[in-house]
C-alpha cells in the first residue's frame, strides 16, 4: 500500500468514526463486528470455505495472521500453498521467521469473499488477525463503532 493511499485510508477511517453513521451509506457494503472485554473487534470469517474462524480487525497488521491450530486444518487442503518466508516483527518486539502462504478464499460473515489472500502462520499467537493483505483487497474501508460495523467499498458478493 503506499503512502498516500494508507494515509486516504486512514482519514477516511477517522471521518467515519468520528463523524455522522449516516457517511456509512457511501460504502457498499457491511461486516457486523462484536466489540470484546479487551475494547478490541472481531469478525467472523470462514477460510477456504470450511475453516471458521474469529479474527480480530487489525489496521496495523500487514497480513491475515493464523494461529498455528487453525493453519493445521487449512495446511493441506487444496488452495493453501507456500509462498515465502519472512523475518516479522512481532508486538513485543522481538523478530521471528513466519511463513507466509496463499489461501484460495477467506469469507467473512458469510457477506463478502476474497479470493488468493495471503496469511502468516505466526508463531506462538492465541488470536487470528484480519489484516491488510485482506483489508486491501475492499478498500477503502471504515470502521464504524455504533454500531460496530466493517464498512467497505469492494466486497465481492458470495
Amino acid at each position: 500500500m503506499t503512502r498516500p493511499t494508507a494515509c486516504a485510508a486512514l482519514i477516511t477511517a477517522s471521518f467515519v468514526l468520528f463523524g455522522p453513521a449516516a457517511l456509512a451509506d457511501r460504502f457498499g457494503h457491511s461486516v457486523d463486528m462484536v466489540k470484546v472485554a479487551s475494547g478490541n473487534y472481531y469478525v467472523l470469517g470462514s477460510l477456504s470455505e470450511t475453516v471458521e474462524a474469529k479474527f480480530l480487525v487489525d489496521t496495523g497488521s500487514g497480513f491475515v495472521s493464523l494461529t498455528a491450530d487453525v493453519f493445521a486444518k487449512l495446511r493441506h487442503l487444496p488452495g493453501t500453498r507456500f509462498t515465502r518466508e519472512i523475518r516479522g516483527a512481532m508486538a513485543n518486539g522481538d523478530v521471528a521467521r513466519v511463513k507466509i502462504y496463499r489461501i484460495d478464499t477467506l469469507s467473512l460473515a458469510d457477506q463478502c469473499v476474497l479470493h488468493d489472500v495471503e496469511v502468516a502462520v505466526m508463531p506462538g499467537s492465541d488470536r487470528n488477525i484480519l489484516g491488510l493483505s485482506a483489508l486491501r483487497q475492499m478498500a477503502p474501508f471504515a470502521l464504524e463503532l455504533s454500531p460496530p460495523r466493517l464498512l467497505l467499498s469492494d466486497c465481492p458478493i458470495i
